[in-house]
């Protein structure tokens, strides 16, 4: 006759309803807090164990050099004085300059030099057609009235004053010529100017040649 076998502790036991598992028994609560705890101060002394590393390796360490102080800029100081005053007198400089070569043109001599002084002398007055002076002229009655200065009575009209004269070769010229474009007359006064009745706008003034054919009456 066989003897019975003691039961095995990790065997499980079926019953109808359920399945339930046999061995060791579970702990209870208080076992549960006391292992709980147990963790809880062994993970506070890693903890503390690594911030007090982390502390001493962060004191160890050398802190970087700060970076060196940027050199201070030097700024041109600018002399607006003397700039001003040089470009101040740079411009009086030119300016007179400019008008010396416009009006200073030295006149010839003889009845040339009566002609060139007596057109000179009506620069600034007005334009006006028709007009031979004394307060106002038109292109031919400013050469008319120069010429008459000196005795010779010349027509006032344009082309008909060119029609009078001898023409003057270019490279010629001399003061007190009379220059001649279609529809226009001027007296020449050297140097590339000549005297002009120019327009009613800018009236008798001294303007560089602007070509043309020179006639000579004297």
């Amino acid at each position: 006759m066989a003897l019975a076998q003691p039961p095995n502790p990790a065997s499980t036991q079926t019953t109808a309803s359920e399945t339930v598992l046999t061995g060791s028994p579970a702990p209870t609560l208080a076992e549960q807090e006391t292992l709980l705890a147990a963790y809880e101060r062994v993970d506070r002394a890693h903890r503390d164990h690594y911030v007090t590393l982390a502390a001493s390796a962060r004191d160890a360490a050398v802190a970087p050099a700060p970076p060196p102080a940027p050199a201070p800029t030097r700024t041109a100081q600018k002399q607006p004085s003397k700039t001003t005053k040089s470009t101040s007198s740079s411009k009086t400089t030119k300016s007179t300059s400019s008008k010396q070569t416009t009006t200073s043109v030295a006149p010839p001599s003889g009845a040339a030099g009566t002609v060139v002084n007596f057109a000179l002398a009506q620069v600034g007055k007005p334009y006006v057609y028709a007009k031979a002076g004394p307060d106002a002229y038109d292109c031919s009655g400013l050469v008319m009235a120069a010429y008459a200065r000196v005795g010779i009575k010349l027509p006032h009209q344009s082309e008909q004053i060119a029609a009078r004269g001898r023409q003057v070769p270019s490279g010629q010229w001399m003061p007190g010529d009379v220059i001649h474009t279609s529809g226009h007359v001027a007296i020449y006064i050297g140097n590339g100017k000549m005297v002009e009745a120019a327009n009613p706008s800018a009236g008798i003034r001294v303007a560089p040649v602007r070509g043309g054919t020179a006639y000579r009456f004297l």
